[in-house]
C-alpha cells in the first residue's frame, strides 16, 4: 500500500521537523472548570460541544463554561473510561461499575443481561443503523429496547473483543484479541483481518480509518503501529521512531490537513502528511504526561486529553512562540531581529546581549566584554547587502559585526540607536535619540533640521530618505531636509515604522492607525481598528513573499492584503483563532523565507506566511436557559425548553441565555436575535449572549438567534424557542366577544326597557283617552237619552193630549197630529240604535250579536216570519270590538233583516256565529226567500251601505242568492287588529 512506502521514506529521510520554538496548544485544567485532570477519552454531541471523560467523573465543555457529572449527578462510578455522544442526542458513559445515559437531564443506567466479573466499560460506539454497541467485562453488547444483550461474535463465546469502529459506511468493526478483526455484515460477521503472528498477543486498543484515503486501515496496539494490506496487518515501518524511551501508543486520530497523530505515555507524535514527523511535549508547548486520547471535532479542532494536565486544544502551525521556555533571558525583551550571512536569525535583546538561532536550537551569541562596552543593551539589528550586522546600542555606541567579529564604530556612543538602515549607495541611515544621523566613508555625520528623536527610516533610491519623527514625516534629499516637505492629511501624531510598499509610503503611527500615501497619485487612507486592526498603534511593518502585509501592533499580530486595481489593503488573519493579547516591538520584524519573525514584550513569534487562512466552520448555536425573573431582577424559575411553553400574563419577565458554541475562540462569536412577534428583524450584532424581554405583552412569540464567528460565518441553523403569554380573561377573545354581545344585549336591553316604557306610557295615555272617551260616550249617551228621549217622550204625550181636543170632524187636524206623533215614535226607536253604540258597554261580540237579536225580533214582530237567533255564549264578552265595528256591524244586518222583510218574502229567517278559525269570526244571515239574481246590478241605496259600512272594518261581505232560492248573506273581520 501507499502508506508503507511513505512511511518507509520517513525513515529513510530520517526527517524530523522538531525545532527549538514553542508550538500553541490552549490548555483547559482544573482552575478552568475541567472535573478532574487525567483525561481518559473524548466526544462531541450533536450541538458541538465537547465531552470529556475523567478518572474523576465526566464534563461538557461549550467553550466557555465546564458542566460537571460524577456519581452525585446519577452515574454509576466516578471513574469514566469512555464517552460517547449519538445521533439522536444521548450521550453514553462507559464507566468502572457500568453503562449509563443522559438524555435531556435525565441519566439512565444499564445492566448487562448476563452475570459479568467486572462491569468495566472500554467502548461504546453507534453504526450506522443507530445501533450502540459496547464492550463491557470481556464481551459485546447491543443496546436494544433499554438492555444491554449479549452478543456472541461469530457463534464463538470465547472471542474477547477489545476494541470497536465504525467506518464511513456505517459497518461496525470489532478487534479481538489474538483473533484480528471481525465486520458486521446484517446479522453475519465476517474475518477480515488477520493479525501478524508476532503481535497476536497485542490487543488492539484501536481501530483507525483513514479519513482521506479509504484504502488505508491502521490498527493501534500498546507498542506497534499497524497497517492492514490484503487483510494482513503489519507494522509500520516508521515505528522505528518510537522505539528506545518514546514509550506506549495510546490512541491514533487524523487532522484536518491529513496528518496521523500518536498519543503516547510521553506526549504526542504527528506523522505529517508532507513528509517528517514532531514530537510534541513539554519542552515545545505540550506535555509529557501520557496523552491518552486525540479527538478531532466537527469543527476541526484537534483536542488532546493527557493523563494528569487536563486538556489541549492544537492551534496549528500557524505560527509558533520563542520565550523564556525556549532559552531567552527571563525578563528581557527581544527589541530588534535580522539575519546574518548564514541566513541564521539574530535577536537583539536589551540587557541581553545577542542570540542566535540556527534552524535548531538557540544559543547566545559572544560579544566583546571589554571593561566598560558590554555589548548587552542592543536595540536595533541591521544587515546591509555586504553582510555586514550592524548593532545599535542604547548605551554603547554603534557596532559592527562580521565574520571577523564585532567592531565599535568611532564617537557613536554618545546617543541611543532607535532604527538603522541602508541607502543604494551604501550609506549607514541612523535613527537615534539625538535626531537622524548617516554614516559613510568611515564618518558619522548628523542630518540637519531634523528633531531630536527619530524613530523609522526608510530610503528612497540612491539620494532620498525619509525620516519619521515625533511630529511626523521629513523628507531629506542629497543628506539635505527638504523645507515645507509634509504629507497630505497626515494626522498629527508620532511615527513608529515605515516601509515603501508597491509605489507607496506605508507609515505605522502611534495612535492613528496605518497611514498610506500613493507617491505618484497623492492619494492617501488610513486604516485603524474600524477596519480590522487590533490596535491604532502600529509599531512594525513588513511584507513578505505574497505581496501580504504584516502589522505588528499594540494589542496583537495582524496581516493584510492589497488589491492593486482599488489601491487599499484589508485585514485577513481574523479566523477566529484565539490569539494572545501581545504588544509588538518597535521596529521588530523580520521576513525570512516563508516566515515572518515579530517580536513582542513576551515572546518572539514565528508565523508561516504559506498557512492558509481557512475560515473555521461557523458556530452552532443554542438556547441554553430560560428564566422566569420577578420584579426586582432576581430569578423565579426556569422553563423546560423541549416543550411549547405557556405562561400567564403575570410571568411576563424572561431573561433567555444562548450560546454560539464555537470552541476555537468563544469570545469573539458576536449574535443578532429578534422575537417574533414583537420585533421585526434581527438585532445588529452583539457579543452579549443574554437578553432580557421585561413586561411582554401577552401574546405568541417566537425568539430566534444566530451565531456569528469572528470571521463573518454565520450559523447554518437559527436556535428558537416558542412560548405563548396568555392574556388575562378581561383580554381573551372569548370575554370580549362576551362584553360585546353583553353590552349589545344590553344596549337592546335598555332600548327595549325605554321602548316599552314608551309603549306603556302611550297604552296608559291611550288607555286614559279611551277611558275618557267611554265617559264622554258614557255622559253623551246618557244626555242624549235623558234630554232627547224625553223631549221625545214629551212631544208624544202632547200630541196625544193635543189629539184628545181636537174634534173628531177634524180629521185633517187630528192626521197631523197622529203624524207628529208616529215621527216622533220614530226618532225615537232611531236614536236607540245610536244610544246603543255609545254606551261602552256595547264594545264587545257579546253585546253585538244581542243588540242584533233584539233589532231582529222587533222587524220580524206581528209578521208571519219565524226568526231564529243561536244562543250567544257570555264568554264572547272577551272579544273586545271598538265602537265602528259594533255600529257598522249592527246597521249591516239592522239593513239585511229590513230587505228581507221588505222584499224577500221569506218564512225563516236563520241568523248564525261561525268560530272555526282563530282569528277570524263569520255572522252569516239566511232567508227562504224568494231571492234574486246577485250577479245583476243593483241600484238600490241599501246594498251600497251595506258594502260601505263592510269595507270601514276591513270585513269580507258576501251575498249568495238566486231566484226561487233565498239568500245567504256572511260578513267575516278579523279579530286579533280589535285587541288593540
Amino acid at each position: 500500500m501507499r502508506a508503507v512506502v511513505f512511511l518507509c521514506c520517513l525513515v529513510l529521510l530520517g526527517i524530523n521537523r522538531a525545532r527549538a520554538q514553542k508550538y500553541i496548544f490552549a490548555h483547559y485544567d482544573i482552575e478552568d472548570g475541567l472535573i478532574q485532570s487525567q483525561v481518559n477519552r473524548l466526544s462531541q454531541d450533536i450541538d458541538h460541544r465537547l465531552w470529556i471523560a475523567t478518572f474523576g467523573g465526566a464534563c461538557r465543555f461549550d467553550g466557555k463554561e465546564f458542566t460537571g457529572y460524577n456519581r452525585r449527578a446519577g452515574l454509576p462510578d466516578n471513574y469514566v473510561s469512555t464517552i460517547f455522544s449519538d445521533k439522536g442526542g444521548c450521550t453514553w458513559f462507559g464507566t468502572l461499575n457500568g453503562l449509563a445515559r443522559l438524555y435531556k437531564g435525565q441519566i439512565i443506567k444499564y445492566k448487562p443481561d448476563i452475570p459479568l466479573k467486572r462491569y468495566f466499560v472500554g467502548n461504546i460506539i453507534q453504526d450506522g443503523g443507530g445501533t450502540i454497541w459496547v464492550t463491557s467485562g470481556g464481551a459485546l453488547f447491543r443496546v436494544k429496547d433499554n438492555k444491554m444483550q449479549h452478543v456472541v461474535i461469530d457463534g464463538d463465546a470465547e472471542l474477547i473483543p477489545t476494541s470497536l469502529a465504525v467506518n464511513a459506511a456505517g459497518n461496525l468493526y470489532v478487534a479481538v484479541y489474538k483473533a484480528g478483526v471481525y465486520r458486521l455484515n446484517g446479522k453475519k460477521w465476517q474475518h477480515i483481518i488477520s493479525i501478524d503472528s508476532r503481535y497476536a498477543d497485542q490487543p488492539i486498543k484501536r481501530i483507525f480509518f483513514d479519513r482521506f484515503d479509504k484504502q488505508k486501515t491502521y490498527l493501534l496496539t500498546r507498542a506497534d503501529l499497524l497497517f492492514v494490506k490484503d487483510g494482513m496487518a503489519q507494522p509500520v515501518p516508521a515505528n522505528v521512531f518510537l522505539q528506545k524511551g518514546k514509550g506506549q501508543l495510546l490512541c491514533i486520530e487524523q487532522d484536518a490537513d491529513a496528518n496521523i497523530w500518536l498519543g503516547t505515555d510521553a506526549g504526542a507524535y504527528c506523522i505529517c502528511a508532507d513528509g517528517g514527523f514532531l514530537h510534541y511535549n513539554s519542552a515545545n508547548g505540550l506535555t509529557d504526561n501520557s496523552i491518552s486520547d486525540i479527538f478531532l471535532d466537527s469543527d476541526k479542532n484537534l483536542w488532546l486529553g493527557s493523563l494528569g494536565n487536563g486538556l489541549y486544544r492544537c492551534e496549528g502551525d500557524r505560527y509558533t512562540v520563542f520565550d523564556r521556555s525556549q532559552g531567552i533571558p527571563e525578563s528581557k525583551i527581544v527589541m530588534s531581529l535580522t539575519k546574518d550571512w548564514n541566513n541564521n536569525v539574530l535577536m537583539g535583546i536589551d540587557g541581553g546581549g545577542i542570540m542566535q538561532y540556527d534552524g535548531k536550537k538557540l544559543s547566545n551569541l559572544k560579544v566583546p566584554a571589554a571593561s566598560d562596552a558590554y555589548l548587552k543593551g542592543v536595540q536595533c539589528l541591521y544587515t546591509d547587502k555586504n553582510g555586514t550586522v550592524w548593532v545599535g546600542t542604547g548605551q554603547t555606541g554603534l557596532w559592527a559585526y562580521n565574520k571577523a567579529g564585532f567592531r565599535q564604530i568611532k564617537d557613536s556612543w554618545s546617543f541611543a540607536y532607535n532604527f538603522i538602515t541602508g541607502g543604494d549607495d551604501g550609506t549607514l541611515w541612523l535613527a537615534t535619540s539625538m535626531g537622524c544621523f548617516y554614516y559613510e566613508n568611515g564618518q558619522l555625520k548628523q542630518l540637519d533640521s531634523v528633531p531630536s528623536f527619530s524613530a523609522a527610516l526608510v530610503t528612497l533610491g540612491r539620494d532620498s530618505v525619509f525620516v519619521g519623527t515625533q511630529n511626523g514625516v521629513a523628507l531629506a534629499v542629497n543628506k539635505k531636509v527638504v523645507s515645507g516637505f509634509k504629507l497630505k492629511s497626515f494626522p498629527a501624531t508620532a511615527v513608529y515604522s515605515m516601509i515603501i510598499y508597491d509605489g507607496m509610503l506605508l507609515v505605522g503611527t502611534d495612535d492613528s492607525g496605518l497611514y498610506t500615501w500613493d507617491m505618484e497619485s497623492g492619494a492617501t487612507h488610513t486604516y485603524t481598528v474600524k477596519d480590522g486592526l487590533k490596535a491604532n498603534s502600529i509599531y512594525s511593518l513588513a511584507a513578505d513573499e505574497r505581496g501580504r502585509l504584516w502589522l505588528g501592533t499594540g494589542r496583537g499580530i495582524n496581516r493584510m492584503k492589497y488589491d492593486p486595481q482599488k489601491k487599499t489593503f484589508w485585514v485577513i488573519d481574523n479566523i477566529g483563532s484565539k490569539e494572545p493579547v501581545v504588544e509588538a516591538n518597535q521596529n521588530a520584524i523580520l521576513h525570512r523565507g516563508r516566515e515572518v519573525w515579530i517580536s513582542t514584550t513576551k515572546s518572539v513569534m514565528v508565523y508561516n506566511t504559506m498557512t492558509k487562512m481557512v475560515p473555521s466552520p461557523p458556530p452552532h448555536v443554542i438556547i441554553k436557559s430560560v428564566q422566569l425573573m420577578k420584579e426586582d431582577g432576581e430569578k423565579r424559575s426556569s422553563i423546560d425548553l423541549n416543550d411549547w411553553v405557556k405562561l400567564n400574563h403575570n410571568q411576563n419577565h424572561l431573561s433567555i441565555a444562548f450560546l454560539g458554541v464555537y470552541l476555537k475562540n468563544p469570545d469573539a462569536v458576536s449574535y443578532q436575535y429578534k422575537l417574533v412577534g414583537l420585533d421585526s428583524a434581527f438585532s445588529a450584532p452583539v457579543r452579549n449572549n443574554v437578553v432580557n424581554y421585561p413586561s411582554l405583552p401577552p401574546g405568541t412569540y417566537t425568539f430566534k438567534v444566530k451565531a456569528i464567528s469572528p470571521d463573518g460565518q454565520v450559523s447554518p441553523h437559527i436556535a428558537d424557542f416558542n412560548f405563548e403569554i396568555i392574556p388575562p380573561f378581561y383580554q381573551t377573545f372569548t370575554f370580549r366577544l362576551l362584553a360585546v354581545i353583553l353590552l349589545v344585549l344590553l344596549g337592546f336591553g335598555v332600548q327595549n326597557l325605554l321602548h316599552q316604557r314608551k309603549i306603556k306610557r302611550q297604552k296608559a295615555i291611550e288607555a286614559m283617552k279611551r277611558e275618557e272617551k267611554l265617559k264622554i260616550r258614557q255622559q253623551t249617551a246618557e244626555d242624549f237619552h235623558d234630554d232627547l228621549g224625553n223631549k221625545l217622550t214629551r212631544i208624544t204625550v202632547l200630541s196625544e193630549i193635543l189629539n184628545a181636543k181636537i174634534d173628531q170632524e177634524k180629521s185633517d187636524q187630528r192626521g197631523i197630529v197622529d203624524q207628529i206623533k208616529q215621527n216622533a215614535a220614530s226618532l225615537y226607536n232611531g236614536t236607540k240604535d245610536i244610544l246603543w253604540a255609545l254606551d261602552p258597554k256595547s264594545d264587545n261580540l257579546y253585546e253585538t250579536l244581542n243588540h242584533i237579536r233584539e233589532i231582529g225580533v222587533e222587524v220580524f214582530h206581528d209578521v208571519p216570519v219565524d226568526f231564529e237567533f243561536a244562543v250567544v255564549d257570555e264568554d264572547l264578552q272577551l272579544i273586545k270590538l271598538p265602537m265602528e265595528y259594533s255600529r257598522n256591524i249592527t246597521m249591516i244586518f239592522k239593513e239585511l233583516l229590513n230587505n228581507i222583510l221588505k222584499h224577500a218574502d221569506a218564512s225563516v229567517v236563520t241568523f248564525e256565529l261561525d268560530e272555526r278559525h282563530k282569528n277570524e269570526i263569520t255572522l252569516k244571515v239566511t232567508d227562504d226567500g224568494k231571492g234574486f239574481d246577485s250577479r245583476a246590478a243593483h241600484r238600490g241605496r241599501g246594498i251600497n251601505n251595506i258594502n260601505a259600512r263592510a269595507k270601514r272594518i276591513n270585513a269580507r261581505l258576501i251575498i249568495n242568492s238566486a231566484g226561487g232560492r233565498g239568500t245567504t248573506t256572511t260578513l267575516t273581520f278579523g279579530i286579533n287588529q280589535l285587541s288593540n
